[in-house]
């Protein structure tokens, strides 16, 4: 494949993937991201959330099996109260032992990311998994971000299933396939900006990160809790950085994992700047750890890493020259075509999960070189657009859950202008290309979302990221983490007075990506009894990529890989015993 600078009409042309030295392209966020929780929605309908009568106190109900659930209303916006008011949706898992036990430590609250993630349905899934590491005292308490999932009124912006799919489809996932690529990124945020303006301008001027901020204290408060105690991972660590800046006195354990570089997330340049410098060396560590697992382990092994970067890269060549067409009668859709955009962003999701992800991409880039697309067209973004429920009620507004909830949150934080022209956003993306080629499909979906949006939050942050704060934060980062790189932890510590950074010497998108007991033990001894690692800690895994089997198909991607390392934790007996650091 030929280097160039612009691209040709009459030739699609990339940047090779050469890593660490020559900047590639070749990526997409993912839709891992940020990854780990960035999942196009289709709501859990075993559970009528319409049934719950909304009230300021928070009155819990049964629900699901074994939760109690609520709708807590808050403001609209807390900035003016003629706006109206939202309701947040809040399921919890209640502790093992009752409030008047000695034991009990409160509601612990956790965001699992997006923006967009539904804290309700991934506490549902996984609350037993998240009492079983962090420990049986706390109330697991999941909930969904104002405008998100099951809290109203949510961001709609699509008067029909069908309106959103033809929007979707024509929505580029990749700058890199034509001359046009970032013009149509650009347009279609305009768009983007224009439904939101006429449908739905209110409700997007009404779920800033702050805001959500405000809506976890009161639903602290209304538990009983004057102080918070919460875990959030990716955007997550938007969230609880915010509210530590906002509201310092008012903690009484935040822990943030796959930490955001939240002063550039307000100065609305973060996926530009702070995202993606740790995506090469991560790519890099999954073909090196090819060669070292072997032919019998990874499928697509050769010599050395830059083969194994060589065969990825003809396979993309090659398919971005000619795509592969899938068919199949018995399930729908019965066609697709995997073409460059595709691959690309499988690439990007593999990275994110390194454990799980690469021997399922390995083995459909072998299919794929036999001329079977259908493994690799599993799991992909046109995959999702596919499963999404297309019944809804003509009078329904239709929301799909990705960059129509995305936007009006990444977008609407920004405290600056972050409108380009088309020669601006060329500009953005190729600086983004300087730090690695990998965000020829990361573009469109982060960065790129905001060169047409105007809306902007109407609550604000007036704080700081520098203070004091009531308990020190605890800050979690792998080595090497291809959306939230180690360095952001850093920085966000710097301005947290006595707040330490725990390093996990792992590769992937969050702690949880992979296998460590000694992160496993840190968090638990830290929500348990206040306990911080020494500041320089660095707990090692037992995760080997190409290790193992993989959990199944490409399709199976998604929010329940969020807690694979604490699974595999538990698994193998993990936190039985003292808690030692650098296991």
């Amino acid at each position: 494949m030929k280097p160039v600078g612009k691209l040709h009409i009459d030739m699609i042309t990339m940047r090779t993937f050469n890593s660490l030295t020559l900047r590639n392209v070749a990526l997409a966020l993912y839709l891992s991201s940020l990854a780990a929780a960035r999942t196009f929605s289709r709501r859990d309908d075993t559970f009528n959330w319409t049934n719950l009568n909304p009230s300021t106190n928070l009155t819990l109900s049964p629900c699901y099996d074994g939760f109690q659930c609520a709708r807590l209303t808050v403001p609209l916006q807390y900035s003016n109260a003629s706006a109206g008011e939202a309701q947040i949706a809040v399921v919890m898992l209640p502790a093992n032992v009752s409030r008047d036990d000695p034991a009990y430590l409160g509601p612990l609250l956790f965001n699992p990311g997006g923006p967009g993630g539904s804290g309700v349905d991934a506490v549902v899934e996984d609350a037993e998994l998240f009492r079983a590491v962090l420990g049986p005292n706390y109330d697991i308490v999941g909930f969904d971000p104002r405008g998100v999932g099951h809290s109203t009124p949510a961001i709609a912006l699509f008067e029909s299933s069908m309106e959103a799919f033809a929007f979707l489809d024509a929505f580029p996932l990749n700058a890199n396939e034509s001359v046009s690529s970032i013009g149509r990124v650009v347009a279609s945020a305009h768009l983007l900006d224009d439904l939101a303006s006429a449908r739905a301008r209110t409700i997007a001027e009404s779920v800033s990160t702050p805001a959500v901020a405000r809506d976890m204290l009161a639903i602290s408060r209304a538990l009983g809790q004057d102080k918070l105690t919460y875990y959030g991972i990716s955007y997550g660590s938007v969230l609880g950085a915010t509210f530590a800046a906002m509201f310092p006195d008012n903690i009484r354990r935040i822990a943030i994992d796959g930490v955001v570089n939240a002063h550039e997330w307000y100065q609305g340049n973060y996926f530009a700047k702070g995202s993606l410098t740790d995506t090469d060396a991560a790519l890099e560590d999954i073909y090196a750890a090819c060669v070292a697992a072997g032919p019998s382990a990874c499928p697509i092994y050769e010599a050395t890493p830059a083969l194994v970067r060589a065969r990825v890269n003809r396979l993309i060549e090659s398919v971005a020259v000619a795509p592969v067409p899938v068919f199949n009668s018995s399930a729908a859709p019965a066609f697709a075509v995997v073409d460059y955009a595709l691959i690309v962003g499988q690439l990007l999701g593999m990275v994110g999960s390194p454990y799980d992800g690469p021997l399922e991409f390995t083995q459909a880039v072998v299919a794929l070189e036999h001329g079977d697309g259908a493994p690799m067209y599993a799991g992909s973004t046109k995959a999702w657009f596919s499963s999404l429920d297309a019944c809804t009620a003509a009078d329904e507004m239709f929301t799909v859950g990705s960059i129509d909830v995305e936007a009006p949150i990444i977008c609407g934080d920004s405290v600056v202008d972050t409108v380009k022209t088309v020669q601006e956003a060329e500009a953005e993306y190729e600086a983004m290309l300087n730090i690695t080629g990998l965000a020829t499909s990361w573009y469109p979906t982060t960065q790129g979302l905001c060169s047409g949006w105007t809306i902007r939050g109407k609550d604000r942050m007036n704080a700081s990221f520098e203070t004091n704060t009531g308990f020190p934060l605890l800050l979690v980062g792998n080595t090497h983490d291809p959306i939230t790189p180690i360095a952001n932890a850093h920085n966000m510590s710097a301005g947290f007075v006595g707040s330490v950074v725990l390093q996990q010497n792992s590769t992937g998108h969050t702690s949880q990506s992979g296998f460590s007991t000694c992160t496993a033990l840190a968090l638990r001894a830290y929500f348990a009894n206040g306990t911080l690692p020494a500041p320089g800690t660095v707990c090692q895994t037992k995760d080997i990529i190409f290790g193992g089997a993989a959990d199944g198909a490409l399709a199976s991607r998604g929010l329940k890989r969020r807690e694979a390392g604490w699974r595999r934790v538990l698994k193998r007996g993990g936190l039985q015993g003292d808690a030692r650091y650098g296991l």
